[in-house]
């Protein structure tokens, strides 16, 4: 008598950092896992098609002025230039036709603060320097309620952190006319066209 034994197996694939994340779209069905990694280390998340086959898409957001779980230089807030922020990323998923970049702080319990919000980032961009001039529309930020950067100048004791997010884009963000676009509007608006996001915190400290 000959036995004949079949069988199949699986592995996820779980080396992805916690503040990147990639979202469902109409062509591909993603699964992905996080653990928390506090530093810089590009992430890798994996991607299957709905034809079965397997693929890697990388996005990841860097600075070449600080890295996750660091300090925020103090130009980029009001006891310096009140720079905005220098950022890097790398090339978003197939299907990015452009990003979106949001800074917040959340100082307590249902309050959120934000300073940046940007959107309609050309896809031909993955950079921003500092102080540089608005690579997109620039959205209202919640200190002034002005279309622009407003540097963290926080009166409160204590090491804040403040989180900078980049968003990949299957399609530009949509407002009815005279929309003022600040951190929720636009959070709504990308719901269902954002393909991934990837994020860096950094810490202040007036004191």
């Amino acid at each position: 008598m000959i036995l004949v034994t079949a069988g199949c197996s699986a592995q996820a694939n779980n080396d992805s950092v916690a503040t990147t994340s990639v979202a469902p779209s109409s062509t591909a069905a993603i699964a992905a896992s996080t653990t928390s990694v506090v530093d810089a280390t590009p992430t890798t998340v994996a991607a299957t098609t709905t034809a079965g086959s397997a693929a890697k898409t990388s996005f990841t957001l860097t600075s070449p002025d600080m890295v996750s779980g660091g300090a925020m230089p103090v130009a980029f807030t009001c006891d310096g230039q009140s720079q905005s922020p220098s950022l890097s990323w790398t090339n978003g998923p197939t299907g990015t036709v452009g990003y979106a970049i949001v800074m917040h702080h959340i100082p307590g319990p249902g309050d959120t603060h934000w300073y940046w919000v940007v959107y309609n980032i050309p896809v031909t961009t993955t950079k921003v320097a500092a102080g540089a001039s608005s690579p997109g529309t620039l959205g209202t930020n919640s200190v002034n309620s002005q279309a622009a950067y407003a540097p963290p100048c926080s009166k409160g004791p204590g090491v804040k952190t403040y989180t900078l997010t980049v968003y990949a884009l299957s399609a530009a963000p949509s407002f009815t006319s005279g929309t003022k676009v600040t951190r929720d509007v636009l959070l709504a608006a990308i719901s269902n066209i954002t393909l991934a996001s990837s994020s860096i915190d950094v810490t202040y400290d007036r004191s």
